[in-house]
């Protein structure tokens, strides 16, 4: 398959000119996503290319971009909904999960389909500050109706954003703020997908297994190429998609570790990290070697001065440490 080398950003953007082009019912709302390309550049010249009828500038309310979007998809249109970052995304929480999630459900058969995209930016690590770095996706995919998904590459991001587009439910679509200029070879197949809820082995090992996703994966793929050098062989798995949950990859790859570090950059306290140790704990009980362990961040606010923020961020020596402990344990 043909591929070109692009950014995080740049694949997202390929991605939502690719389906309008395909389907001349989607449609894209948001602050700034028109003129001016993005609060962070992501929609670029599609203002442009498609017009003002299909690349809307919303007012900065974030419970009428979502509501806005609502209607369009009642009315058969499919309606991508940029929120500049997810720490905004509670002031769209109850049309989201009220609403976006649910009007299905409720409609008696009379609403067939509901597709949308919810955009959101999230995470720290980008200098950022306490309200523009949370992740609080685990939130989000406790509510069924919804669909969430966070992509850690450029191709992902591509393949599950264009999957998202085309699904008939909604999809809350979570890119990492901080991998927006990472670059990486993508397909430029404008049928290529990757589909939503199947997790990806990112390399393989048996001395522990790691799962995460989004740029957690990312240090802890930096982690695993540190633990090799030392003659450690580690399997990592990416999850790509918190509702529906893959973990068949995690459980046969534990069977075969017995080990299990879950890396998630957000706090361990509430996070999904703890329904994920759950559901590997009950069905790999009896080959466990030890408790199921989580790398995330301290139950603390993102701080904005940079030291400080990366004290509290993970990085790949954070997780290759945690790792070899776990190893060590006997």
């Amino acid at each position: 398959m043909e591929t070109k080398k692009m950014t995080y950003m740049q694949a997202l953007r390929l991605a939502m000119d690719e389906e309008m082009a395909r389907d001349e019912k989607v449609i894209l709302l948001g602050q700034d996503v028109g003129i001016l390309g993005g609060a962070y550049g992501v929609t670029g010249d599609l203002y442009h290319k498609y017009g003002p009828d299909r690349i809307i500038d919303s007012p900065l309310a974030e419970n009428a971009i979502v509501g806005f979007g609502i209607g369009a998809a009642m009315t058969g249109w499919r309606p991508i909904m940029e929120i500049m970052k997810m720490d905004f995304s509670m002031c769209s929480l109850d049309p989201i999960v009220n609403h976006l999630a649910k009007y299905r459900y409720m409609s008696g058969g009379q609403i067939e389909k509901m597709p949308g995209v919810v955009r959101t930016a999230i995470g720290g690590g980008t200098r950022s500050g306490p309200h523009h770095s949370q992740s609080v996706y685990g939130l989000f995919a406790a509510f069924p109706g919804l669909k969430v998904v966070c992509a850690s590459t450029p191709e992902d991001a591509k393949g599950l954003l264009k999957a998202a587009i085309r699904d008939d439910d909604p999809v809350f679509f979570c890119e990492e703020a901080a991998a927006y200029r990472i670059k990486g070879e993508v397909p430029v197949d404008p049928d290529f997908i990757v589909p939503i809820g199947k997790s990806r082995v990112v390399c393989q090992g048996d001395a522990l297994t790691i799962a995460g996703f989004g740029t957690a994966v990312l240090k802890a793929t930096k982690a695993a190429q540190m633990l090799r050098e030392e003659g450690i062989d580690v399997e990592l798995i990416d999850l790509r998609s918190l509702r529906p949950l893959d973990l068949d990859p995690v459980i046969a790859s534990v069977r075969r570790t017995g080990k299990l570090l879950l890396v998630d950059e957000f706090t361990e306290t509430f996070g999904i990290t703890g329904e994920i140790a759950f559901q590997v704990t009950r069905d790999c009980f009896d080959v466990l070697k030890s408790p199921v362990e989580r790398c995330t961040l301290p139950d603390t606010i993102i701080p904005a001065a940079p030291t400080m923020e990366d004290f509290v961020m993970l990085s790949p020596a954070k997780i290759a440490d945690r790792a070899k402990k776990m190893i060590d344990k006997k």
